[in-house]
């Protein structure tokens, strides 16, 4: 039984000591590995060993290729949409109140008017009446 492999197709053992593991009881029991034993393999492992950075490297550029390949997966979906002074917009209800939240309560109350820009995403609102919202 070998461990389960991570998303760079090496085990977590592998990544820390360079070589597979070997279970307790195939050193107990005569294994394939431990019968063929030979002095030459011993020499291969510290040479393992020395090029285990390497392996560890070429893991992190694996896990940054697959995390690059998700964030644009899933910033495809994203529109970004960013809303002007004047703007007519509805705000999600667990802003103004997040304890009267639930499965049958709305979701959305407005329309508001957007009074200021803040920055990208952050605005403060005005009811149709023209009084400021407290909560941006």
């Amino acid at each position: 039984m070998t461990s389960p492999r991570t998303s760079t197709g090496e085990t977590p053992f592998k990544l820390a000591y360079g070589t597979e593991a070997m279970l307790l009881i195939q050193v107990g029991s005569p294994s394939h590995r431990a019968i063929n034993f030979e002095e030459e393999a011993n020499e291969e492992l510290k040479t393992n060993m020395e090029l285990i950075d390497e392996v560890r490297d070429q893991a992190v550029e694996m896990m940054e290729k697959y995390k690059e390949k998700i964030r644009e997966h899933f910033s495809k979906k994203c529109r970004v949409k960013n809303f002007q002074i004047g703007d007519l917009v509805l705000r999600d209800t667990e802003a103004s109140d997040p304890t009267n939240t639930g499965k049958l309560m709305p979701k959305w109350e407005g329309p508001y008017k957007v009074r200021e820009v803040l920055r990208p995403g952050t605005y403060k609102l005005l009811n149709m009446d023209g009084s400021e919202l407290p909560n941006t």
